[in-house]
């Protein structure tokens, strides 16, 4: 007969492989002593028979079945092989017409080609799978248990290690999070941070290279701020013996109200970085505030030799009416010009800094309370006190709550700006910044309106609001 054997272990977080080898010794001397060849020794190392991964190794054995390679799957245990009555289902149906049977460490011999031999294996599955939900429910009570105390209740993330129980700042980790935050406030983009932190080798959360959506995933966690959540949602602070904060809560919420921007997102959702001051930015008078009306860049055409049409300049046009159009080169003059007005006034510094401390207070509270009473719903849904349509009214009612007073509370905070955007070297600065920094502080600052213009009509100044 001709065997494989088949290895697995779901959590390896050494990377030695320690369990893998045990498995695999105690399968080899099995498969010796019941004289089967072993073809292969297949190794599925560090993946989890129930987190709907990949398992190239359990795919690899369903192959040898398939084409009658092997008779034979030598495992230490059935639950090495599959967990759950879904992944054994496939396997008795490639036993059909074919020779096939387990042979485990841990129990005895299982024929696949016989009802009774199918009834123990379905069994098995069963006891596994009810293994691996009663496994998920005690952590989901040890993590209620914990976030009630709270008590950390995750992997600490990046920035911090585990130490007796409690969370730890880890100083160069919180160094590069407050680098970051620090920078991103300062209107530089997070695909130039992360290229930044790439050319110094700054260690990334999971060894691979700094990406921009892995700075804003970092830079959102609620719990750099030292806020707890539970189940998706914010319902309190840490306590600071438990889990320092690593940023500071103002610096967190103008963070996490930059991220929420809608134009922020849609101007940098290809991935690529903006060429152009005002495209995606600007509004169309026309559209007003519809969301596809927002201004794109319409690039110069020059005509070929011989050609009787005559150039077409750069220009912004909606996209959404196509009945806005306006040349680019003399817009972004113009709101250039003011805005560095703005950012030249002796005030401005002051003017751009303190935003509403009072409204920012309220929102905060109502977003807390807004957390704790979906935090508390959750609750009474796992005591069985509200069934699950009931809990879904009451999350999808605060959530709105939630992002209203998210979004007040972001018109409380001050924009965005570099330290050095404001006064007598506004114009300098201005100079030195690239299209993405530029694009950042417009966006803080202004809104752009282009109106509409009669046919024929020269450029007209009047006609580009700034607010």
């Amino acid at each position: 007969m001709t065997a494989v054997i088949y290895c697995r272990i779901s959590d390896d977080p050494t990377g030695r492989a320690a369990g893998v080898e045990r498995q695999r010794d105690e399968c080899m001397a099995l498969a010796e002593a019941r004289g089967e060849k072993v073809l292969e020794v297949i190794v599925d190392n560090d993946l989890s028979a129930t987190s709907g991964k990949r398992r190239p190794g359990f795919e690899r054995v369903l192959s040898l079945v398939r084409d009658n390679i092997i008779d034979t799957i030598v495992v230490w245990h059935t639950d090495r092989l599959y967990r759950m009555p879904r992944d054994l289902e496939p396997i008795i149906d490639l036993a059909e017409g074919r020779r096939l049977r387990f042979l485990t460490v841990e129990s005895s011999e299982i024929d696949l080609n016989t009802p009774s031999g199918r009834m123990v294996a379905r069994m098995l599955a069963a006891m596994s799978a009810q293994e691996v939900e009663h496994k998920a429910q005690r952590q989901r009570s040890a993590g209620d248990q914990r976030a009630a105390r709270g008590m950390p209740t995750a992997r600490p993330g990046y920035g911090y290690r585990r130490v007796d129980g409690r969370d730890v700042v880890e100083a160069s980790e919180a160094s590069t999070i407050r680098e970051a935050a620090r920078r991103v406030l300062d209107a530089e983009s997070l695909r130039s941070v992360a290229a930044d932190f790439n050319v110094r080798a700054v260690p990334s959360p999971a060894g691979a290279p700094w990406q921009g959506i892995t700075l804003r995933q970092l830079l959102r966690r609620p719990s750099i701020a030292g806020l707890r959540t539970h189940r998706g949602d914010v319902v309190g602070e840490f306590d600071v013996e438990m889990h320092p904060p690593i940023l500071d809560r103002d610096t967190y919420d103008r963070l996490t109200a930059m991220f929420n921007d809608p134009l922020r997102a849609s101007s940098s959702r290809a991935g690529h970085p903006p060429k152009y001051l005002l495209s995606g930015i600007a509004w169309c008078g026309r559209c007003e505030e519809t969301l596809g009306g927002r201004m794109k860049r319409l690039p110069p055409w020059t005509p070929k030799p011989g050609q009787k049409s005559k150039p077409v300049k750069a220009a912004y046009s909606c996209g959404a009416c196509h009945k806005v159009r306006r040349l680019q080169e003399p817009v972004d003059e113009l709101v250039t010009e003011i805005l560095l007005r703005r950012l030249e006034r002796e005030d401005a510094a002051e003017l751009f800094a303190t935003g509403d401390p009072v409204a920012a207070r309220a929102a905060r509270d109502a977003i807390a309370a807004v957390s704790a009473r979906l935090a508390s719903a959750a609750d009474l849904f796992a005591e069985g006190s509200i069934d699950a349509d009931q809990l879904a009214r009451i999350t999808a009612k605060g959530r709105a709550e939630r992002e209203d007073h998210e979004a007040a509370l972001a018109l409380a905070l001050p924009p965005a700006l570099p330290r050095d955007a404001v006064g007598a070297r506004a114009r300098l600065s201005w100079a030195s910044y690239d299209v993405e920094r530029r694009r950042a502080i417009l966006n803080a600052l202004m809104r752009v309106t282009i109106m509409p213009s009669g046919p024929g009509q020269s450029f007209d100044p009047s006609l580009i609001r700034v607010e």
